[in-house]
């Protein structure tokens, strides 16, 4: 999942900030993503122009093609996917799980209306431009996250109270961040951003074919998936998160320090979210939006706001301790106990429930973790090493980036990943 802020305790950095440097206009940025993150050096202006006007991340210059295998088709694995096949390489992208996207997720079920809600990455901050110029590319249409009009509610020591949408908009939802009023989302469901790049991939993506071994000598890489099939290539990227790296064999052995992190050494946040879809829209009866904030803490979110019709989805937003105390109980006691909690947040909520919905993914066994979330000592000790290639295995994702939790983190790291490959020795035999 992409990360949103943190809850239940104090973070060094805010998600999905940087190293506090000043913001790079769109074109500066991008030009560092996918040129400095490769380890090339600044080249001319004029050479500069193209990979903003044709994609993003476009790969310069011709290279020998080659055959390339992508473990996981998360954010990660599709933009270097992408655009490793634009440049001419071969590319299959394997994904354990019978979907795209990875911890980008958007629920559809059980919800009507043709309502919406997102289990893992949802909101985009205006200084994210990796990200928008991808949704720009494909054409996705970015509009306000949160909403507008109406009041925000706040419940915090037994007292319900109210902000006007002004101020907090005109408020960041932690130090640090963008003002909320400059947070957009992807009309139609972040999905979409995913299914763009996975449209321009064709047949390269199988699904539901998790990777068993990565072995590596000086002439190539051979993968075997756990259904038997092998599959030759000259260079491996594996984009699957730390937490489950440890489920692949690799021979040679990876670095310690790598096994150390896929082992529990590098630490991941849970975070779980509760939906629950209503017959009406009651709040509005108080002139509430139906976001808010409460002292549990949670962030309470509706992802409806933007949409017709009677019905609308509340969804609450848990992560940390409150993730960690919710993830045992099963789905109904899950909606239980938040229906509890909200009686004081929204009176008479029980009276309109239609159906509900939650998602963990410290539960996902393919994710054990909603996003990157290491100490200081983990940082300062695994972070040039988590995203180091090894001879022709390379590593990419959200974990190897200054942007955890992020899909511009993904993105960021799974260029980088891109241009090592593109610019490595070794071609098709």
């Amino acid at each position: 999942m992409m990360k949103e802020i943190p809850s239940g305790k104090t973070r060094r950095n805010p998600p999905g900030s940087s190293t506090g440097a000043p913001d790079p206009s769109r074109r500066e940025f991008l030009r560092r993503s996918v040129l400095i993150a490769g380890g090339l050096a600044f080249v001319s202006c004029n050479d500069l122009v193209a990979p903003v006007v044709n994609s993003p991340g476009r790969l310069p210059g011709y290279r020998d093609p080659k055959k390339v295998v992508i473990i996981g088709a998360g954010i990660a694995g599709l933009v270097a996917g992408f655009e490793l096949s634009r440049a001419g390489h071969h590319v299959t992208i394997l994904e354990a799980r019978p979907r795209i996207g990875g911890r980008v997720l958007t629920l559809r079920e059980p919800f009507t209306d043709g309502h919406l809600a997102e289990a893992g990455a949802a909101r985009i901050p205006s200084n994210h431009h990796l990200t928008i110029a991808y949704a720009e590319y494909f054409d996705l249409e970015l509009v306000p996250f949160y909403s507008r009009g109406g009041l925000y509610v706040k419940y915090s020591g037994g007292i319900r109270s109210f902000i006007p949408a002004s101020s907090y908009l005109n408020s960041p939802p932690w130090p640090g961040s963008v003002n909320r009023g400059e947070y957009t989302k992807i009309r139609g469901g972040t999905d979409r951003l995913p299914r763009a790049f996975a449209d321009s991939l064709a047949n390269t993506i199988h699904l539901s074919t998790p990777v068993e071994s990565v072995a590596q000598n000086l002439f190539g890489v051979t993968v075997r998936t756990a259904g038997g099939t092998v599959y030759a290539a000259d260079r491996v990227l594996c984009t699957v998160p730390l937490t489950v790296l440890n489920r692949i064999q690799f021979t040679p052995a990876l670095s310690p320090l790598k096994m150390q992190a896929a082992g529990g050494g590098y630490n991941y946040a849970p975070s779980t979210r509760v939906f629950m879809q209503f017959s009406t829209r009651f709040w509005e009866m108080e002139n509430l939006n139906g976001w808010g904030n409460t002292d549990w803490p949670e962030e309470i979110w509706q992802p409806t706001w933007d949409r017709e019709g009677p019905r609308g989805v509340l969804m609450s937003y848990l992560r940390y301790d409150r993730a960690r105390e919710i993830d045992p109980l099963t789905e109904e006691r899950r909606i239980e106990s938040v229906l509890t909690r909200w009686g004081n947040v929204f009176p008479g909520v029980r009276d309109h429930l239609d159906s509900g919905a939650s998602y963990s993914w410290f539960l996902d066994p393919w994710s054990a973790g909603a996003w990157a979330d290491p100490t200081p000592a983990q940082d300062a000790a695994l972070r040039t090493e988590i995203g180091r290639a090894e001879g022709r295995i390379h590593f990419a994702g959200e974990h190897d980036s200054l942007y955890h939790g992020w899909m511009q983190g993904a993105l960021v790291s799974g260029l980088r990943g891109a241009v090592e490959i593109h610019h490595a020795d070794g071609g098709v035999g």
